[in-house]
């Protein structure tokens, strides 16, 4: 078994990091895919849990705040948009977030740091796709308006998990749909 995620931070085994206010570290590590390739890992000093986080733990999540407000769910996807648009986490952070305080699950900060590298991530390990499969994301986007910035071809699959979800889709029913390994 590998290095706990604790230790790999003490030892400065990490690509890049950011410390969030509520404590957690999230931090990149080398992936298997490429010399491009890493992987997203956080971990709670706090608590001493560690997570590698994944599309799933984020949609299901994004669920959870879906049945439990809508207009701020709408904001927190808005948010990710605008991640996946390259805009900073921390402009996004100051325009909203006490906009969808009182959610339940994890807060923006989290949400928008951990969304902003596993949609880099998605980009760089991207390898094209079939042309129906293309057209489909194309449908499930344009049901809510999004267009995909360039360069983010990868991370469309992603992105379609949560507009499935505002389409209508269980979660699970979203990620099945999208053919993201959960």
């Amino acid at each position: 078994m590998g290095k706990s995620y604790k230790k790999m931070l003490e030892d400065g085994e990490f690509l890049e990091r950011k410390d969030l206010s509520n404590g957690v570290v999230i931090f990149k590590s080398r992936g298997k895919y490429g010399p491009k390739d890493f992987r997203v890992r956080t971990y709670n000093p706090t608590t001493n849990i560690a997570l590698q986080p994944k599309h799933a733990h984020i949609a299901i999540d994004f669920y959870g705040k879906w049945c439990a407000n809508k207009e701020k769910a709408i904001l927190v996807f808005k948010s990710i948009i605008e991640v996946w648009n390259k805009k900073p986490v921390k402009e996004i952070l100051k325009e909203r977030e006490t906009e969808v305080f009182n959610l339940p699950g994890y807060d923006l900060e989290y949400i928008l740091s951990v969304m902003e590298w596993i949609l880099d991530q998605e980009d760089i390990n991207f390898k094209g796709r079939p042309p129906d499969k293309q057209q489909e994301l194309d449908r499930i986007l344009s049901a809510q308006n999004v267009k995909t910035p360039k360069g983010r071809e990868g991370s469309e699959l992603a992105i379609s998990v949560f507009c499935d979800i505002l389409n209508g889709y269980h979660p699970v029913e979203a990620f099945i749909r999208s053919g993201l390994r959960i």
